[in-house]
């Protein structure tokens, strides 16, 4: 049997709250974009398909990257995010 701790069970419902919190915000966004890309045709189609999917292409560690350079301290988001909060 499988007996964890209070406080990796606190961690375990933490991580699935989050998760289901997750997929319940950004599912009508995607049904939405995915309905969008297949079935209509508009300006800066391929850009946006692009953009959809370069999670998908791009590895974990240049994503995560990105995202460090722009949220970081120095970074463009970043650093106004730390001047003004």
């Amino acid at each position: 049997m499988l007996a964890l701790t209070p406080l990796e069970t606190e961690a375990l419902l933490l991580s699935l709250r989050v998760g289901v919190v997750s997929v319940v915000a950004s599912l009508p966004l995607a049904l939405a974009c995915a309905w969008l890309l297949a079935r209509r045709d508009f300006a800066g189609k391929s850009l946006v398909d692009a953009i959809v999917h370069l999670p998908l292409v791009l590895p974990p560690v240049a994503i995560g990257f990105t995202l460090l350079v722009l949220f970081g301290r120095n970074g463009l988001i970043g650093a106004w995010l730390y001047d003004h909060l």
